[in-house]
């Protein structure tokens, strides 16, 4: 360590102390581009996209769009189960084509006949098999007393009177239950009651001769037609 003397004073002077910085390796710094340079363009590089996933991709989205085929399975399955169930039971439900038939089948086998009487009019149909034996067991119970005919008449008429006047017979009422269309019947004359169940007497003959065997050659049929 040196120093000086002086007038104005003594002073020592020591080595001066270095200071230390951290230079960062700059080593692949190209530095700023020079006026004259043609600037550097890098390119990102595309996946390449494998067909295979494309295809698994919209397998997948496809599913995720038809959520219902599970409920469509689901009702298929339940529609299985219950026919499996109808078959050891022996009993099977009639299909809409089946319940079409018949209601086709009724409704040409039922016969009508319109009995007009002054200003009103009564439409008679003929009667279903239930309903021809609801009338005959009520009647039965009067069976061999003098109420017998007039009940069997008026079972008869309540199920065969369909309209009257062109209405409805339930709507002419307003009722479908056959208590209240017997009530309504008990409420009409005599005479009138006797000329409507004569056209019906009338109307049952035209159906049973329609539709019975008149011939040994359609005996033949209906029996061959039993057979198959």
């Amino acid at each position: 360590m040196g120093g000086f003397d002086s007038p104005l004073g003594k002073k020592s002077c020591g080595a001066p102390q270095l200071r230390e910085f951290d230079i960062p390796d700059e080593s692949g710094y190209a530095g700023p581009p020079m006026e004259n340079d043609e600037p550097v363009v890098r390119r990102r590089q595309n996946p390449q996209i494998n067909a295979d996933q494309i295809r698994d991709f919209q397998a997948k989205m496809q599913r995720e769009e038809m959520p219902e085929y599970d409920e469509d399975a689901a009702e298929i399955e339940r529609q299985i189960r219950q026919a499996r169930k109808e078959k050891i039971s022996g009993k099977s439900r009639l299909d809409d084509g089946a319940k079409r038939r018949i209601e086709m089948l009724l409704g040409m086998t039922r016969s009508y006949r319109r009995v007009e009487v002054g200003e009103v009019t009564f439409d008679l149909q003929t009667l279903k098999s239930k309903e021809m034996r609801d009338s005959l067991m009520v009647a039965a119970e009067y069976d061999g007393t003098i109420q017998g005919p007039f009940e069997l008449r008026r079972q008869l008429l309540a199920r065969s009177i369909s309209k009257i006047s062109d209405i409805d017979f339930a709507n002419f009422i307003g009722t479908t239950d056959v208590e209240g269309k017997l009530q309504f019947i008990d409420a009409m004359y005599e005479p009138l009651i006797s000329r409507v169940y004569e056209e019906y007497l009338v109307l049952a003959r035209e159906a049973r001769d329609k539709y019975s065997i008149k011939t040994a050659q359609e005996a033949k049929e209906v029996l061959e037609d039993l057979k198959k």
